[in-house]
């Protein structure tokens, strides 16, 4: 199998690098003119003539925006003036909001609002959480004048506004896990008329809701946080939805119950089974509110809080430190109350007959032959040791299985050594899951075959295997051999969801790979990979390559990605080099691609030839490819980099829209090469426009430094800085950040629905509108993170 045919690669020309790589970026950002805009409301009547410092001058006969002719660099300092209001019927005043100061990218507009009499603007903000905006406040902004908000309270803004002109509140920044609406809707924006006005801001939001597990057993409880204190007891109800494949713990016989704990908890609601129902039968299960506010305002502007959880009833308990694996261990009560490995707790679960579950205490725990779930056994890490409760913590908890015993295995890809083997078709509805969660594994460090998880012959079933909170880390010494090391390997399995994992490959093989997926998934029983963090570390064969997720696999609509953050412990380490880097690979043939908001590093690869490093790669680029919304990016200025980089042309409908290449050549298709002519993709040679070759749509495609926040933690990647003074190209993400595309304007198959509505943080994707937003571009976040219209 042949990845790389580089010999068919045209090298760029150096000047053509440069002048489309970061650093000359920003440079030509900071010193292209660009305009400057005059918006006038309010004015009745009359001719409004305004100059500025280059002694040009804009008429106004009516209210609405005019340019000044010439095109000023940003950082420049502008002034403008009221040079005469003639042939006015009413006796009006027009004063200019922000008559002077620097001129910022990516424009500048300057303020007037006129009338006979001015009213003062003020916005009530309710529903912050002061220990969150005290750290992270929400800012608001109207033509030009900001108020920040620490707190809830009531602030005008410094220029009053003509009686019949506009105003139009934006949101500049708002506080991290908040949502903030104008009550009612639409009335941030508007005409003064006849007195001052108070618009009201309602920021109260869910922050969070426990337990973060997702797992619930008859006893447990759920847990809802609130901005803002003073929820309103009673205004919740259940809705009485139902949705495929999960169970609404609201239709059972004797549902839960909703209280509302009093002060200080008062920002609290709180669910709490009842007997004999309890969360219902183990699965999939979910309860939605309605109606709930605080304050008599609204939480999360009416929208209803959905919690997804799955119901446990049948459990054995594992705990190395005191268990012992004899018959009947494993039930929580008497001599025998935890089993001792994690293999005789499966044993006894799969003895029951039905649905189980098996909870593993912290601690370390070393098979001698790898974990085998094949029935309907679910396995769960991050328990206190003892169970003093029944509460997943795998932060605090943690619970480690290191393949360090299991011989026998690894010489070929039909025998990879794996530390848990799931192999079931015993899921037959689609209430009946398999989970693996909350674990810290450690793949076999010495097989030249090895994957912390394997999932395999996987097939028919009608519920989903869920892989979700466990780390799985590899090898990371820098030897030689053939074979694969993944964290990840999934092959001829259907219907899975990976989510909120470290998925790390081992270093020291052909191929060192986070995930692997090989002839599995179809459109209606997908492979979902979401909100995981995604790492190929390091493969020195110059036939193979290192990988954040590897795909084999031709079926239509068979892979989903979406909101992952991958190569990011190659970003952190540039000591790991390997010869050929990707952030996601395709090999073989591949029917289609969907690949939405992700942050992919292209990797640490030095070698010089273009194409080395490279965010996604296609060695068959024919299919329909829907590429949207990611950040693609090198942190290098080696001319290797490439953002996509198909082998043989897409089909022509494929739609690769609203995503920023931050490397040296965007996009290669075969032996053509397509860099950024005046902001738009063209051959190198500028004379050919992608557009016009058939092989799919990329506008909106950006070419920004998204100018990452720098940390060197893992659970800090990637997220954007914060800028000081005013924003402009050097100092804000803003124009690498803004201008994806709405998801809603694009067809995409059902299945991508519930994965694409939150960002990796589980933060609501939002369209909200920022001031910085590129010009022509949409207020669509790119990338992994929303920035809910904060980009400062």
């Amino acid at each position: 199998m042949s990845l790389l045919l580089l010999s068919c690669y045209k090298p760029p020309q150096a000047s053509t690098l440069l002048d489309f790589f970061g650093l000359k970026t920003d440079i030509d950002a900071l010193n292209t003119p660009i305009k400057v805009f005059v918006q006038v409301s309010g004015l009745k009547s009359g001719t409004l003539t305004i100059g500025n410092q280059l002694s040009e001058s804009l008429i106004f006969n009516s209210n609405g925006t005019q340019r000044f002719p010439s095109l000023v660099k940003p950082g420049s300092d502008y002034s403008v003036s009221v040079m005469g209001l003639t042939g006015a019927s009413l006796q009006q005043t027009c004063n200019i909001n922000n008559p002077e100061g620097p001129v910022v990218f990516p424009f500048t507009t300057i303020y007037i609002s006129c009338g006979t009499v001015f009213y003062d603007l003020s916005v009530q903000v309710v529903g912050l959480d002061p220990s969150i905006s005290a750290i992270s406040p929400l800012t608001v902004q109207n033509a030009g004048d900001k108020l920040n908000f620490k707190s809830d309270s009531t602030k005008t803004f410094t220029h009053k506004v003509g009686d019949s002109a506009s105003y139009s509140i934006s949101l500049v920044s708002v506080p991290t896990g908040h949502s903030c609406f104008f009550v009612p809707n639409n009335s941030g924006s508007g005409n003064i008329s006849g007195g001052s006005l108070t618009v009201l801001l309602n920021c109260t939001s869910v922050l969070e809701i426990q337990p973060k597990s997702k797992l619930l057993t008859p006893g447990g409880k759920i847990s809802i946080r609130i901005s803002s204190h003073a929820v309103d007891p009673g205004s919740c109800s259940f809705s009485s939805i139902t949705l495929p494949g999960k169970v609404n713990a609201a239709l059972l016989t004797n549902p839960p119950t909703i209280s509302y704990p009093g002060s200080p908890n008062d920002n609290i609601i709180q669910i709490t089974a009842n007997s004999p129902d309890f969360w219902g039968p183990a699965g999939n299960t979910f309860i939605r509110l309605l109606g709930c506010t605080a304050k008599g305002l609204e939480i999360q502007n009416g929208n209803p809080i959905q919690y997804d959880f799955t119901s446990t009833e049948n459990i054995r308990l594992v705990d190395s430190s005191s268990g012992t694996d004899v018959p009947g261990c494993g039930l929580g009560t008497g001599a025998n109350a935890f089993c001792e490995s994690i293999e005789r707790g499966i044993t006894e679960c799969n003895l029951s007959g039905t649905i189980c579950s098996v909870f593993v205490s912290e601690g370390s725990y070393i098979p001698k032959t790898p974990i085998l779930l094949s029935g309907n056994t679910s396995l769960f890490g991050g328990f206190a040791v003892g169970f003093p409760d029944l509460d997943s913590d795998p932060i605090n908890h943690p619970t480690r299985i290191q393949d360090s015993f299991i011989t026998s295995c690894g010489s070929n890809f039909f025998d990879f050594c794996n530390a848990i083997l799931i192999s079931t078709t015993s899921l037959d509805s689609t209430n009946k899951n398999l989970t693996v969660s909350g674990f810290q594994i450690q793949s076999n460090l010495d097989a030249d075959y090895s994957a912390g998880i394997q999932i395999t012959d996987s097939r028919t079933n009608l519920g989903k295997i869920f892989i979700s909170h466990n780390i799985v880390a590899g090898n990371e010494s820098n030897d030689t051999g053939s074979g694969i090391r993944a964290g990840l390997l999934i092959n001829q399995s259907d219907n899975i969801v990976v989510t909120e994992n470290w998925l790390r490959g081992g270093s020291g093989r052909k191929y060192s790979i986070g995930t692997m997926i090989e002839g599995s998934g179809s459109a209606a029983q997908p492979i979902v990979l979401a909100r995981n963090l995604l790492d190929g570390l390091v493969s020195t064969d110059p036939n193979g390559f290192s990988a954040g997720v590897w795909i084999e696999t031709g079926n239509f609509d068979a892979v989903i990605l979406t909101e992952n953050k991958i190569n990011a412990y190659q970003y952190l380490n540039p000591g790991f080099i390997p010869e050929n880097s990707y952030g996601i690979a395709f090999s073989d043939a591949v029917d289609s691609t969907l690949i939405i908001n992700n942050d992919i590093f292209v990797g640490n690869s030095q070698t010089s030839s273009l194409g080395k490093a490279t965010g996604i790669f296609l060695q068959s680029g024919v299919g329909i490819h829907r590429i949207l919304n990611n950040q693609i990016f090198s942190n290098s200025q080696i001319g290797n980099s490439a953002g996509i980089n198909f082998l043989t042309p897409p089909d022509s409908s494929s739609i690769i829209r609203g995503n920023n290449f931050y490397v040296s050549v965007p996009v290669v298709i075969g032996i053509d090469q397509y860099i950024f002519c005046s902001g738009v993709l063209n051959q190198d040679d500028c004379a050919h426009p992608i557009a016009g070759q058939f092989v799919g749509d990329y506008t909106n495609s950006y070419g920004d430094n998204p100018k990452f926040a720098g940390t060197n933690q893992i659970d800090q990647i990637w997220n954007y800085n914060t800028t000081t003074g005013t924003p402009n190209s050097a100092n804000s993400p803003c124009t690498a950040l803004y201008g994806g595309i709405d998801l809603n304007s694009i067809a995409l198959p059902i299945t991508v629905a519930p994965f694409i509505i939150t960002d990796f943080l589980q933060n609501p994707r939002t369209t909200n509108s920022t001031p910085f937003t590129p010009s022509g571009a949409g207020s669509i976040s790119i990338g992994a993170l929303e920035a809910d219209g904060n980009c400062l």
